[in-house]
């Protein structure tokens, strides 16, 4: 038993699996609070996704963006998914010199699956 005033482990409240996935992540705000950017995400699930950014948007700002999802992830073939969410939490990452900003997911506006040999393409030019 804990001694009084020791907090124990909290219990997950998150709705979905969470996944730590690093991967870039194509961000724009559609009121343009923020500029377009590429960001890394930290991880993600079904219902939100924590990125580290290089802007500092707004709480409560609308978000969108573009990810694509790994296979260990996806349990399949990578899918490219564009989704759309609001920011729900802004925070200095300092060990990163970047913003984590924690956003919902909110709708799914898109999903591509992309073959293993279409990942493998090298654009030329």
């Amino acid at each position: 038993m804990a001694s009084e005033g020791t907090l124990g482990a909290q219990p997950e409240r998150r709705a979905a699996q969470r996944f730590a996935v690093s991967v870039p992540v194509a961000v724009q705000c559609p009121e343009g609070s923020f500029p377009q950017e590429t960001a890394l995400s930290h991880d993600m699930s079904a219902k939100g996704i924590f990125l580290l950014m290089h802007s500092r948007p707004r709480e409560g700002s609308p978000i969108e963006f573009t990810v694509t999802l790994p296979s260990e992830v996806t349990l399949t073939d990578p899918m490219r998914v564009n989704c759309k969410g609001h920011v729900i939490r802004v925070v200095a990452e300092e060990s990163t010199n970047r913003i984590g900003v924690g956003a919902t997911i909110e709708g799914y506006n898109s999903f591509i699956r992309l073959s293993r040999l279409d990942t493998n393409v090298v654009r030329m030019g």
